[in-house]
């Protein structure tokens, strides 16, 4: 299975800059400097500069790998792929269809709660449905 998904944005960047200059201290200058101010002023952004940082730090903190980039002229586009816990999981159900969240948890060594939410993704993207009981039912992969 490969989940992966892309986001681009229709950007202007200095002729230099590269993926990495992106990771790197850079000076953030709007393209179009009236309408971030305006944003800014009525509260929809913090401020700007700091997407791309705010992206991998959220990235980091729910444990999924940071999305790969790809820098064009007039565009961005990064690239966001599955977490391994998720195809981890996926390959748990497909070994022990009636795999608990415990042994879930153990085979992974991630916490329950990580496990517990990322369970909730996958059914609610219908990934994955539970039939049966939570007790005596099991794990069934609706789409790959």
């Amino acid at each position: 299975m490969n989940y992966q998904h892309k986001i681009s944005n229709d950007c202007v960047f200095p002729a230099s800059w590269t993926a990495d200059t992106l990771m790197q201290k850079h000076r953030s200058l709007p393209h179009n400097p009236d309408i971030a101010n305006t944003f800014f002023r009525a509260g929809f952004i913090e401020s700007w500069g700091h997407g791309i940082e705010k992206i991998c730090n959220l990235c980091k903190e729910y444990g999924i790998t940071e999305p790969e980039y790809t820098v064009h002229p007039n565009d961005i586009m990064m690239m966001f792929k599955a977490n391994d816990t998720v195809k981890t999981i996926l390959a748990l159900i497909e070994q022990n269809p009636s795999i608990t969240y415990e042994e879930m948890t153990e085979k992974t060594g991630k916490s329950r709660r990580t496990i517990s939410r990322l369970i909730t993704e996958l059914k609610e993207k219908n990934i994955i449905s539970r039939v049966g009981s939570d007790k005596t039912g099991y794990w069934e992969i609706v789409k790959q």
